[in-house]
């Protein structure tokens, strides 16, 4: 014939059941901390990996490089055009990019367009941005050429953030550079409307 087990007696078996909880609370806490963390450390990695301005950045053809980064205020004024206003559209902040590429093939031209450059913001949703203008025009880099410009953007309504300039050449694998942290709400200020302040 079988005990009949009181509720005394069950009481201590329940308790020891529940006692595991607050551990596997604890621990799944900690792996998604440890989760976060590892997503963090990557990015971090792969932002420092990333070239910057003035790296040099191997492409099929040879080369191509950012030299430099401003950001400036276009005024809209009236009378004849300023500085500013040959490089931009008026009444804009903007963010200007100076590129440099190189080809170093000797039996071959390669095809460039400013169009192959756009813009990544970090605060902004949309994809990559347009160039706004350029002084770049659709040509062929000649063996053993190279060519210096300006690609700008106008800065929308990402005025904050990390930037990058994606480059997709006529051939081979796209590049990003990393242009760092840029702030155009204070762009007329810091750059006297227009007189624009480069970052090398």
């Amino acid at each position: 014939m079988g005990t009949m087990l009181t509720d005394t007696e069950l009481t201590p078996v329940t308790a020891r059941r529940g006692a595991g909880r607050p551990v596997l609370a604890v621990v799944t806490v900690m792996a998604v901390i440890g989760a976060i963390i590892a997503a963090w450390t990557v990015v971090a990695h792969r932002e420092k990996t990333l070239p910057t301005v003035g790296d040099p950045v191997d492409t099929t053809f040879g080369s191509f490089r950012v030299t430099a980064v401003s950001k400036t205020f276009v005024p809209d004024t009236q009378g004849p055009p300023t500085p500013a206003q040959h490089v931009g559209a008026n009444g804009s902040d903007q963010l200007q990019v100076w590129v440099s590429l190189a080809n170093t093939k000797a039996d071959r031209s390669v095809r460039y367009s400013p169009d192959e450059f756009s813009l990544i913001s970090e605060k902004a949703a949309g994809g990559a941005q347009k160039i706004t203008g350029s002084t770049l025009r659709p040509g062929q880099l000649q063996p053993g050429g190279s060519i210096d410009g300006q690609v700008w953007f106008d800065a929308g309504k990402a005025l904050k953030g990390r930037r990058w300039l994606l480059y997709r050449p006529s051939e081979g694998p796209a590049v990003r550079v990393s242009l760092g942290t840029v702030d155009l709400t204070k762009v007329n200020e810091d750059d006297n409307h227009g007189d624009g302040a480069h970052h090398h």
